[in-house]
């Protein structure tokens, strides 16, 4: 592979480690309150952290569309002013507000976001270069703390930062999530170590990276496999997952920059950047489909630089072919590597079946696709990668 160096895989030039992979370095903020803010914003910055900390609370009570319409806007002034970490806390808590005043259960649906989150929502999401919904990453990535920082990314150990319920189902949920996606940064780490053994013509360096991505990939599913101990089918159907609803011609009032009714996807996992990296950086693809096609839309939903990641690793092919014609052991660490991404995949696909399809009788994603006669060949084409 004659590949320069400046043009190998490189994620922990954006952001990406071994210890937490694509969660962010910083701990997420818990409240405005831990930041200094602009002066004169703070009392609005604390409503609408009050207001989303008490979520759980007002979706129960049925007052929550009273007071998200009660909010006074944050405008494009008091954005300017914070920083991109206090941006992504403004995002998370107008997304959640947003998807619940819209998605509110056992609620007549309304097609309108207050200004007093539709505003934040919009003006947040534009500077930090994402659609002005709650996504992946404001429900994942970014919605944890840790019980006991010594203790690091397990489930037990992260708490969820915002929920739609008071229900344990719901915290289990997302931890689950945050526990994979730091489980799964030593393979994206090894991902772009295994190009460097293919540019160095290092087998002994890329032998070792195949067998750690295994090794990671193995914990994320192991991680994956935990879901069932807290999160039960039903409970995940009815109680919460509706708030991971799209929106389909919804007006965000105040907000001029956008013109009429938007539409948006909702959050998904299709929305991590886990599975296109790894896929990418093991050189497996797929035919193309109606879900390869959704997947690939759901991109403009991930963070700027997990995309780039994303695309640095499909742009450096020649990984797979390098090992075909190398070492033995080389090709053994490599097939062990494609086993465990198959594995992962299936036990997704298990639970995909367990958690939606079984509990709704839906086939269709929060992301809005119908992907069950699709997984299982994303699935298949793993294992046929394979040598």
């Amino acid at each position: 592979m004659d590949q320069q160096s400046g043009s190998l895989p490189d994620p922990r030039a954006r952001g990406v480690s071994a210890a937490r992979g694509f969660l962010p370095d910083a701990d997420p903020l818990v409240s405005f309150r831990d930041d200094p803010v602009p002066p004169g914003a703070g009392d609005r910055l604390d409503a609408l952290d009050a207001l989303a900390d008490g979520l759980p609370d007002h979706v129960a009570d049925g007052d929550l569309r009273e007071r998200t319409r009660a909010l006074d806007p944050i405008g494009a002034d008091v954005c300017d002013a914070l920083t991109d970490r206090q941006l992504v806390r403004l995002r998370q808590v107008s997304g959640f507000l947003a998807s619940a005043h819209v998605h509110l259960v056992d609620a007549d649906p309304v097609d309108a976001i207050p200004a007093g989150v539709a505003v934040p929502l919009y003006e947040s999401s534009n500077r930090l270069d994402r659609k002005p919904m709650l996504a992946y990453d404001t429900q994942a990535l970014h919605n944890w703390r840790l019980c006991d920082p010594d203790e690091g990314f397990t489930v037990e150990n992260v708490d969820p930062l915002l929920s739609f319920t008071a229900l344990g189902d719901e915290d289990w949920f997302y931890a689950v999530h945050v526990a994979i996606e730091a489980a799964a940064g030593r393979a994206l780490v090894a991902g772009a170590e295994a190009y460097r053994g293919v540019a160095d013509d290092d087998p002994a360096l890329l032998e070792a990276a195949c067998r750690e991505i295994a090794e990671a990939l193995g914990d994320c599913t192991r991680v994956m496999q935990r879901m069932t101990e807290g999160n039960d089918p039903d409970v995940f159907a009815t109680a919460y997952r509706p708030y991971f609803d799209g929106f389909d011609d919804v007006v965000y009032e105040g907000v001029d920059a956008l013109s009429g009714p938007q539409s948006f996807r909702g959050g998904s996992g299709a929305q991590s950047s886990v599975m296109p990296a790894l896929d990418g950086a093991l050189d497996v693809e797929h035919a193309a489909t109606n879900l390869i096609d959704h997947l690939r839309d759901m991109r403009a939903y991930m963070p700027p630089p997990h995309r780039e990641v994303v695309a640095e690793f499909e742009a450096a092919d020649g990984l797979r072919a390098f090992v075909a014609d190398g070492d033995p052991a080389v090709v053994d660490a490599y097939n062990d590597a494609i086993d465990a991404l198959h594995d992962f995949r299936k036990v997704h696909l298990t639970q995909v079946v367990q958690y939606i399809v079984a509990a709704t009788g839906d086939a269709t994603g929060t992301g809005g696709t119908d992907f069950m006669q699709f997984l299982g060949t994303m699935r298949d084409e793993t294992a046929d990668t394979g040598l």
